[in-house]
């Protein structure tokens, strides 16, 4: 048996199930995987100027891919698994400033996500 060393244990303060003060806003995007496989977002700008507080969920509409969709939360290494012919809620733990890589290798995929600051229960279905 292996043992973790408590001395180099790191924290992370995502700050999931509270309504933001801004109220519930949404960011949508429209990534088209046939322009590259892989895109990053770096939300530092969108909070720094008070448009957005936090990402608490994400929405992945894989309805029409033809395979996987994988988000990555930077800072906390969650990964997100979003299988092709599904739609869902996810919850995610991103530190502030978020920042996320989506992967598709597709090469022809378009998936509509939208990064959601309130928290939603997440479900996952199939389309």
């Amino acid at each position: 048996m292996a043992f973790i060393d408590q001395n180099t244990v790191q924290f992370s303060l995502p700050q999931n199930q509270q309504v933001p003060d801004e109220g519930p806003k949404a960011i949508p995007l429209l990534l088209n995987f046939a322009n590259a496989a892989e895109f990053t977002l770096d939300l530092t700008n969108i909070v720094e100027r008070a448009f957005i507080s936090m990402i608490q969920t994400i929405f992945v509409d894989a309805s029409g891919a033809t395979v996987d969709t994988i988000i990555t939360m930077n800072g906390t290494n969650q990964k997100i698994k979003a299988k092709a012919g599904t739609q869902g809620y996810y919850s995610v733990l991103a530190p502030n400033p978020p920042k996320f890589t989506f992967d598709n290798s597709s090469g022809a995929d378009v998936v509509p996500i939208f990064l959601i600051n309130a928290p939603v229960p997440g479900v996952v279905w199939s389309t």
